[in-house]
């Protein structure tokens, strides 16, 4: 400690302000990079803001997928009758509803 004070003493003005300006240099760099607001940061927020836009995109694709599948159900016999049959198990008056149950193993 004594020889890094006895060599700050000798030094020129010009050489103290040269390590005075770097050193201040380093310190703002050190502040930008790891501030609450510095690069670090900034960066972490530009990723999830990348995340949050592809999840928007995903939600507003699906969101188009069932606006035309409304559209369907509202003008098209077919798309309601499709979707009675498949979701609801409905069958029209006089149709027959053959069900095939897989046989089970039997015990040996």
């Amino acid at each position: 400690m004594e020889f890094l004070k006895t060599y700050l003493l000798n030094l020129s003005k010009s050489q103290k302000t040269l390590i005075l300006g770097l050193s201040l240099s380093i310190m703002m760099l050190v502040v930008a990079v790891f501030s609450k607001d510095g690069f670090v940061t900034v960066n972490e927020f530009e990723s999830e803001l990348q995340s949050l836009v592809q999840l928007n995109q995903k939600i507003a694709d699906d969101n188009q997928k069932l606006r035309q599948e409304i559209e369907a159900l509202k003008t098209d016999p077919y798309e309601v009758e499709k979707l009675a049959r498949e979701k609801l198990n409905l069958v029209k008056p006089g149709e027959v509803v053959y069900q095939i149950v897989p046989e089970s193993p039997q015990p040996q």
